[in-house]
């Protein structure tokens, strides 16, 4: 009887041995991770939502967008460096959808892994900024990119060519839709952006500006689109006196 006791014992030592070496996720909270974003090295965040839920609530402009979040494919869908930072989110406080993806990246060798408890709900209640799933654009109406850029320091982008910028939106960067095929170029020009921050596109008429912001949003890049710096005169916004004799 004394040895079944022992054995039973031990066991239950063993066990809490095991519980106490297996890597756990840390939380965090909206306001830690908004911090994070705005550091010099901000963590790679990844959705754990269903579709429906991106679609009604939106993302963390930046997230990556998980195919599964029990099921997904690590080597593919998280960074290959180890020790890069993860923060996983999914609905609410609620939800463990986040706890599951975070758990499989932790059993996959990932030590550095968060979980942003108060999930997408609790980051809309905050007034964080969203963007809409990547892949999809949206049109924008001038004084709303001028907020996102003044309030949460979105980039704007002129892609119209050299001959055509007799005006333009003051700050605004340059990247030439013609250039947007050539490999090089697209790249370069993406890599200055911010993951974190959404890129609103004009042109002259918003067909090219639309076309170039999909092309980035395929990247998983949160974007946006207006007509022209002639819409942002009309709003009332201010421009500048643009390169183009």
């Amino acid at each position: 009887m004394m040895s079944r006791i022992a054995v039973c014992l031990l066991a239950s030592s063993l066990a809490a041995v095991v519980r106490a070496q297996t890597p756990r996720f840390k939380v965090m909270h909206v306001a830690d991770l908004a911090a994070a974003l705005e550091s010099s090295t901000p963590p790679t965040v990844c959705d754990a939502n269903t579709a429906s839920v991106r679609e009604h609530a939106g993302v963390i402009p930046g997230a990556r967008l998980l195919s599964s979040y029990s099921k997904y494919d690590v080597a593919r869908e998280l960074p290959a460096d180890k020790k890069s930072a993860l923060v996983f989110y999914c609905a609410n406080t609620l939800c463990t959808a986040s706890h599951v993806a975070a758990r499989k990246a932790l059993d996959a060798g990932y030590a550095d892994v968060s979980v942003m408890v108060d999930g997408i709900f609790g980051w809309k209640k905050a007034g964080q900024p969203r963007a809409p799933i990547p892949g999809q654009v949206e049109s924008l109406a001038p004084k709303a990119v001028a907020a996102l850029e003044r309030d949460h320091g979105a980039v704007i982008v002129d892609v119209r060519e050299g001959e055509e910028r007799f005006e333009v939106v003051p700050g605004a960067r340059w990247m030439p839709l013609s250039k947007a095929d050539d490999a090089k170029s697209w790249s370069a020009f993406a890599a200055a952006l911010p993951k974190n921050q959404t890129i609103a596109f004009y042109c002259a008429s918003g067909v090219r500006a639309k076309i170039a912001a999909k092309k980035l949003a395929a990247q998983g890049y949160a974007t946006a689109y207006f007509e022209s710096a002639d819409q942002w005169k009309a709003a009332g916004l201010p421009v500048a006196k643009g390169p183009a004799q």
